[in-house]
């Protein structure tokens, strides 16, 4: 069984519970669809757990803002990113786990594929930034999924939004409502599949939120942890502002 994590945002706190749930659960291995940094506190030591502990991770819009610029980002992503980038970036005479790491953001692949599987962090259209939405659904914004699900070979694994669902080929939304809730697949049947988020929740629930996948079925975890030393943590450091941690406490 695979489990696949996404949208870590150095929450460190987060991802360690789920590190600790995935044994639980004896999942063979994980899978990262990316923004490994943003928001949280603690990048150093997301981005080496997941080198460490990942088979492949690919490269979400805030990782690659990093490495850039915030380029259309709100305030509270960007005072963040730019945060990341001055604690990350190696100088010309840095060496060792700084060079790394920043190194490890810089090879990330936009998406991997495997089989009749995608995984992407946004969506095919637009590998790290484009939404995959409930809202596309509810809005009647279908051309769109449409094309999408004309992209995807069988199953589509995505992040992005922080929301976890199913979006099945009939246009409907399928939400988790609890810990350790199945969805079966039907065979040869295409689905677009949000993983939700481990360090920031937003549909709200404040656990952190990943997935087990069989080929048959997705099963959703839900991981408390202790988000209310994360949001100590993030009122410490200046350019990360209040909001972004209050929104953990609330899961929005």
């Amino acid at each position: 069984m695979q489990a696949i994590i996404s949208d870590l945002h150095s929450n460190v706190e987060a991802l360690e519970a789920v590190l600790q749930d995935i044994e639980e659960q004896n999942s063979a291995e994980i899978v990262c669809l990316g923004d490994i940094v943003g928001y949280g506190p603690d990048p150093e030591p997301c981005i080496d757990l997941v080198e460490e502990r990942c088979r492949f991770c690919i490269s979400g819009n805030h990782d690659y803002a990093v490495l850039t610029r915030a380029e259309g980002f709100n305030p509270l992503a960007e005072e963040a990113v730019d945060y990341t980038r001055r604690l990350l970036k190696p100088g010309l005479l840095n060496v060792g786990r700084k060079k790394a790491r920043w190194t490890f953001l810089e090879e990330r692949p936009t998406r991997m594929i495997e089989g009749d599987v995608l995984y992407v962090h946004g969506s095919p259209r637009d590998d790290r930034n484009e939404y995959i939405l409930e809202s596309d659904i509810a809005f009647g914004n279908l051309d769109k999924i449409r094309d999408i699900f004309a992209l995807v070979p069988r199953l589509l694994f995505v992040g992005h939004s922080h929301w976890p669902g199913v979006i099945a080929p009939d246009n409907t939304f399928w939400h988790p409502e609890d810990n350790g809730v199945e969805f079966r697949m039907e065979p040869d049947t295409k689905y677009l599949i949000n993983v939700g988020s481990v360090g920031q929740p937003r549909d709200g629930d404040n656990r952190a939120c990943y997935l087990l996948y069989d080929e048959e079925r997705v099963i959703y975890r839900r991981v408390p942890y202790d988000f209310a030393s994360t949001m100590k943590k993030m009122e410490k450091v200046g350019p990360i502002s209040k909001e972004a941690a209050n929104r953990l406490e609330f899961g929005r």
